[in-house]
């Protein structure tokens, strides 16, 4: 398992992400699974831009850079936000 879980669009369990294969240098997919009701899935994941700089730059990788005025601080993987907050 990868530890990516999302909701199942058929019965609301959650699904697991199983396998990724790497189509690009910032676009992914992976094939979710529902232990459920047995539904299987390719998802896509692709890097859209940047939040900030990377300290190490990658030969042939430009992101844009676009600073998230809703995020302050440290962005980790526990970084969300209240549903009340959302716009």
């Amino acid at each position: 398992m990868l530890g990516m879980k999302i909701d199942c669009p058929c019965c609301g369990g959650e699904i697991d992400a199983r396998h990724t294969e790497g189509l690009s240098t910032t676009l992914r997919r992976m094939y979710f699974v529902c232990e459920d009701c047995g539904y299987r899935t390719p998802a896509g994941f692709e890097i859209l831009h940047s939040l900030s700089a990377s300290s190490r730059s990658r030969a042939g990788v430009s992101l844009e850079v676009k600073p998230s005025l809703m995020l302050r601080g440290p962005v980790n993987a526990r970084t969300t936000l209240a549903r009340e907050n959302r716009p």
